[in-house]
């Protein structure tokens, strides 16, 4: 893929959240009180949280994933450091929920000058980018390996890619306090890039690797994927245009195939109801742009079954 690095900044919400306390600060990492209804991929289950610092020891050192050792290096850029998100016309992002919860969003991530290459020490790399869809946490400290790449992130917010090298990685996330809530080891592939997903577990958090894929579609025609992060909602079905396309059944921790989409202004609802009937949880509108990949989502805003959000990536490549 080209090597192209991006900048990201999410649109400000009406609803804010007051975060939950980090462990040990006042109360447990959330419980959304059930059992998910799906059994995690083996490697996937998360973490139980190390000590805070003082009781216990400080953040780990990791070995030598590839990624440089430990010689430290400067962090990427938070969301918004990059600039203001460009002004298109007709791109209303906001929309509605008929029950009364947090509206949808989108992120617009443009094409960037390449910059010195992070964490490679070959010429075999591949690119990341970190996305925050946990709820009820207070924005996160992300390390690969031993390495802070991201110093603030927080929720419904996307981080820029990064250039890392291929092979086996450790990613941390933690408190600003430096409280460990995950560590999970992650495959960077070469020449391929991905999306890491935070997200709320019945237990926690855990990461979801995205691969992330230029749109391919012909002419005037854009790309269009969902997916399922709610823990309280772990079958949805998604519209776009009353019908026009329809993903029934979006289960937990997955992401569907693409689909092209002619460029325009569409609707995207969200059920409960596998029928597409009856009010939608949320809404909200989104233009499509020619050679453009949209990924859209759904996740929670708070730990009630129906409190989900939508937040749809846009992917410019010019």
């Amino acid at each position: 893929m080209a090597e192209s690095i991006y900048t990201a900044m999410a649109v400000d919400d009406n609803f804010p959240v007051t975060p939950l306390p980090n462990p040990g600060e006042g109360g447990p990492i959330p419980d959304f009180g059930f059992t998910p209804d799906v059994t995690p991929d083996e490697g996937n289950t998360p973490v139980i949280p190390l000590p805070n610092p003082g009781e216990g020891g400080p953040i780990p050192t990791f070995p030598n994933n590839n990624n440089g050792g430990h010689v430290p290096v400067v962090p990427l850029p938070n969301p918004g450091e990059g600039g203001p998100i460009p002004t298109f016309p007709n791109n209303n992002n906001s929309g509605s929920n008929n029950n009364g919860g947090i509206l949808g969003s989108i992120i617009t991530v443009i094409p960037r000058p390449i910059i010195p290459c992070y964490f490679c020490n070959s010429t075999q790399y591949g690119t990341v980018r970190f996305l925050n869809a946990a709820s009820g946490y207070n924005p996160f400290l992300i390390y690969i390996g031993n390495q802070l790449v991201v110093n603030s992130l927080g929720n419904s917010e996307i981080s820029q890619y990064g250039r890392v090298s291929s092979g086996s990685q450790t990613i941390t996330v933690a408190g600003q306090n430096g409280y460990v809530y995950i560590q999970k080891s992650i495959m960077v592939r070469s020449g391929q890039a991905m999306t890491i997903a935070i997200f709320n577990t019945a237990n926690g958090l855990d990461l979801m690797e995205i691969t992330d894929n230029t749109c391919n579609a012909g002419a005037g025609t854009g790309c269009f994927r969902a997916c399922n992060l709610s823990v309280t909602n772990q079958s949805l079905n998604v519209s776009l245009n009353n019908n026009y396309v329809n993903f029934q059944g979006l289960a937990y921790r997955q992401i569907t195939g693409v689909v092209y989409l002619p460029m325009g202004s569409y609707l995207i609802q969200v059920f409960n109801n596998p029928s597409f009937t009856g009010n939608s949880l949320v809404s909200s509108t989104l233009y499509v742009r020619p050679g453009t990949s949209y990924t859209l989502y759904i996740f929670n805003w708070n730990s009630s079954r129906d409190a989900i959000r939508t937040l749809v990536v846009e992917d410019r490549q010019g």
